[in-house]
């Protein structure tokens, strides 16, 4: 019993730690190491730059590599909006509104992992539907967790990828 507490204290304390550190992050756009440039399809220069990568326990959400575009604060808060669990929502619409974006810049989000682990960060490639964003993997993955963790990324990419 004792190992299974020592084990559920140190998942919550990895939990906080995550929360918190999410919490944390500049909204700006200064470069992230998470973020990834590639050649466009006709050659042109894409640069995309993360914003922020959220997560949290037991926020639900399904994973999808194809961003949702968040031109305006409809298009926010209903992808914010799937989230009725804890306060990554919030956290979204937060991130998303505090942004700032260069004037040939759009913002995107993708719900990139649910699972036991949080991405070290994404890459960002131009798509023939739009932007996919894709989690980088994990190091050392967990085999097992006490509850899904999400993870929310919101990336600026350039206007004309999507």
């Amino acid at each position: 019993m004792r190992r299974t507490l020592g084990t559920l204290s140190l998942g919550l304390a990895l939990a906080a730690s995550v929360l918190t550190g999410c919490g944390d992050s500049d909204p700006g756009l200064a470069p992230d190491p998470a973020a990834h440039s590639s050649s466009a399809t006709d050659g042109a220069a894409f640069e995309a730059h993360v914003v922020a990568l959220l997560s949290q326990t037991g926020a639900g959400g399904a994973t999808s590599t194809q961003a949702t575009v968040l031109g305006d604060d409809a298009a926010v808060a209903d992808f914010a909006g799937q989230f009725t669990r804890g306060s990554l929502g919030d956290q979204i619409r937060a991130k998303a509104g505090s942004a700032r974006l260069a004037g040939d810049q759009t913002l995107v989000a993708a719900v990139v992992a649910v699972g036991c682990d949080v991405p070290p960060g994404v890459t960002v490639t131009p798509g023939p539907d739009g932007v996919v964003i894709t989690p980088q993997k994990v190091a050392k993955p967990k085999m097992e967790c006490f509850a899904p963790v999400t993870t929310v990324a919101l990336v600026a990419v350039p206007s004309s990828a999507v």
